[in-house]
């Protein structure tokens, strides 16, 4: 199952969050999945998880995650991605669209369930981000 662990996280950032197809949240995440973020968000279940995912990608007219490391050890697995976007397309974390291209790095921990992800936890730089926010 390690190989398909792996598959399953590279498909939550390609097919989630890069390219954004939320018809994919059944397959790839449990229905009562419960996720805590950078942005001091918790929640639980895959419709929260979804208004997340749109709130974040409303503020971008191009998103990307790309996949830097992915450590897996049976159902848990650790990614260290980096997401950029160009921020034009709506307010994010209060601040209204820059024009700028911004790019962070975060941490994701990641407990699957029968090839599902069942909890997430989610770390990023948001001191970086914020500055890059500011100009």
């Amino acid at each position: 199952m390690t190989t398909g662990n792996a598959e399953v996280i590279r498909a939550f950032y390609a097919e989630l969050w890069e390219a954004g197809d939320l018809a994919r949240l059944p397959a790839l995440m449990h229905e009562d999945v419960a996720f805590q973020g950078t942005f001091g968000q918790t929640m639980r279940g895959l419709e929260a998880f979804g208004a997340y995912v749109r709130s974040v990608r409303h503020a971008f007219s191009t998103y990307r995650c790309e996949v830097l490391d992915l450590l897996v050890d049976g159902e848990r697995v650790a990614a260290r991605v980096r997401f950029s976007g160009v921020h034009d397309a709506g307010p994010f974390l209060d601040a209204p669209p820059s024009g700028r291209t911004l790019a962070w790095e975060g941490v994701g921990f990641f407990t699957l369930d029968v090839g599902r992800i069942r909890h997430l936890w989610v770390m990023g730089d948001m001191l970086g981000l914020l500055n890059q926010l500011r100009g």
